[in-house]
């Protein structure tokens, strides 16, 4: 077949085109052309958003190479780079020379951080020493009870045997603490009954309900013996067990009940109220002076009520005598002179007042008050929760400040003893100073660490003597916030450290009055019997 010109042309344009196509590759170009017309099945694919366009930027390198940098260096300076080596050896040995030497002097804590010099480093050792110091004020004594045994041992022979009469009490085995629920809400006071056998534990909580636990009873082994009764609308303040076989209770509702085990009758015995308003005066304890009941107020009064005579409906102004200002947290009565009482306030101070004497208050901010004598005051730094007073002329009291403050007023030291203090007396202070400016003229002679912050859902912590200690070892007892009991003697000696079962912090503790068993009571309702 003889192709025309044109036929010739053409087709050596087809070969050239082809040579030119092979030259460039373009082979796999048209396959994948041919491939993507045909079409696929689609795949479910899960719908994600669309990122936004990053801008890329160059970055600086986020290390750099010591090594590269100094070879770069050397290279360039040699004479500045063994400078810069000669002066860094330099440094490093005179660091751990100083490492090797004693510290002499006071140093801020923060400056003893040790640790490279980069920020992580910094940040750890910072938050851990604010962890350390946040632990600085939540202490006991009775946290290192072990270690204090050990280093005393054979050191006072007498209160080494109390030791070891105390390490043998065991928690209570018949039930589980845990079902031993004696209220139905947060219990804020406890007592126990006097008697040895046919053992009775009195309790109250913040909804005015009164718990009794017959500790002996064998009627029932599966569950123990417990009574609840609402004796108040209120914070029970107070349980005391009366030598009539009553439980008396007192409350934040401003009343006083009395509950007669044996006729199983409760009676109101009297009740608070403002003479001005009429308003109930919540009562914050109460003490049994023979017919006599003293009581003390949540705004700072007490209250001398005669059992003997009917309750007056409503009070009159010269019936409150003025002790403090705020609410008074605890008071007592000395056992060996009843006109002489001990009060603690929310207004940081711990005063010792003489019931015979009474007159125009001269201490209070309030108008036309009366007050007794003042024999003295000791202010706090923070709140003071409770006062209490033993047989021997000792007091204890404890507050927010993180220390129990021991007393002591027996003449032991050769001043004269509290009991034989007049009327008008007052002990000496550091300083002469004249009414309206308070004595600070209390001094303890002796403070333990002791962590009282309980916090909002925990009871205040109060430290109680043994009313009449068989043994005739005066001592008193406090609860620990590391879930135990401590029990120290009136010299400040720590006799016991009781936590064993104790699943809660038993804030609300007492002894029994002539025995040495202690009770706890919890947040729960829940109590922790040692025996």
């Amino acid at each position: 077949m003889v192709l025309s010109e044109l036929e010739k042309k053409r087709l050596e344009n087809i070969q050239k085109n082809q040579k030119l196509l092979q030259l460039l590759q373009l082979d796999s170009l048209k396959n994948e052309i041919e491939a993507s017309a045909t079409p696929k099945q689609q795949k479910r694919t899960r719908l994600t958003k669309k990122k936004a366009a990053v801008k890329n930027e160059p970055v600086a390198p986020t290390r750099r190479s010591r090594r590269i940098a100094g070879i770069k260096e050397a290279i360039e300076n040699p004479e500045e780079y063994e400078r810069q080596r000669a002066a860094e050896e330099e440094a490093r040995l005179r660091e751990q020379q100083q490492r090797r030497q004693r510290l002499i002097g006071d140093f801020n804590i923060a400056e003893l951080l040790s640790g490279s010099s980069d920020g992580g480093d910094v940040e750890i050792n910072t938050r851990a020493l604010d962890l350390v110091k946040s632990l600085g004020d939540k202490i006991s004594t009775g946290d290192f009870y072990d270690l204090i045994r050990e280093k005393a041992t054979g050191l006072d022979a007498s209160l080494e045997q109390k030791r070891r009469e105390f390490d043998n009490l065991r928690i209570y085995e018949r039930f589980d603490p845990l079902d031993i629920k004696i209220t139905e809400k947060r219990i804020t006071s406890i007592a126990f009954h006097p008697a040895k056998e046919d053992r009775i534990v009195g309790a109250g909580d913040t909804d005015g309900n009164l718990g009794l636990w017959l500790v002996d009873d064998k009627s029932n082994e599966e569950a123990p013996l417990i009574t609840i009764l609402r004796q108040h609308g209120k914070n029970v303040s107070r349980v005391a067990f009366a030598p009539q076989s009553a439980v008396l209770t007192s409350s934040y509702d401003g009343s006083l009940r009395s509950l007669d085990l044996l006729k199983q009758v409760s009676k109101e015995v009297t009740y608070l109220s403002d003479p001005d308003t009429g308003a109930a005066l919540g009562i914050s304890h109460f003490e049994m002076v023979g017919d006599l009941i003293y009581m003390t107020t949540l705004s700072g009064e007490f209250y001398k009520y005669d059992t003997r005579e009917p309750p007056k409906e409503r009070l009159a102004n010269r019936d409150l005598l003025r002790l403090h200002d705020k609410k008074i947290g605890g008071f007592d009565v000395n056992p060996n002179s009843a006109h002489q009482i001990a009060t603690s306030s929310l207004d940081r101070s711990m005063r010792i007042w003489d019931l015979r004497k009474v007159g125009r208050s001269v201490y209070s901010e309030f108008e036309r008050q009366r007050s007794p004598h003042l024999y003295g005051n000791y202010t706090s730094r923070l709140s003071i929760s409770c006062v209490s007073w033993n047989q021997d002329n000792g007091l204890v009291a404890n507050g927010y400040d993180d220390y129990i403050e021991l007393f002591n007023y027996n003449g032991g030291d050769g001043t004269q003893p509290i009991t034989e203090w007049s009327s008008d007396y007052q002990p000496p202070g550091k300083k002469k100073v004249e009414p309206p400016e308070l004595p600070d003229n209390l001094v303890p002679f002796t403070k333990l660490k002791h962590n009282c912050q309980t916090g909002r859902w925990v009871s205040i912590l109060k430290s109680t003597w043994q009313k009449n200690p068989a043994d005739g070892v005066q001592k008193f007892i406090i609860a620990n916030m590391n879930r135990g009991l401590d029990i120290y003697d009136q010299q400040g000696n720590i006799m016991a450290h009781l936590n064993e079962n104790v699943g809660a912090v038993p804030a609300v503790s007492a002894l029994h009055p002539t025995q040495n068993w202690a009770v706890g009571g919890s947040a729960s309702g829940k109590v922790y019997l040692f025996e």
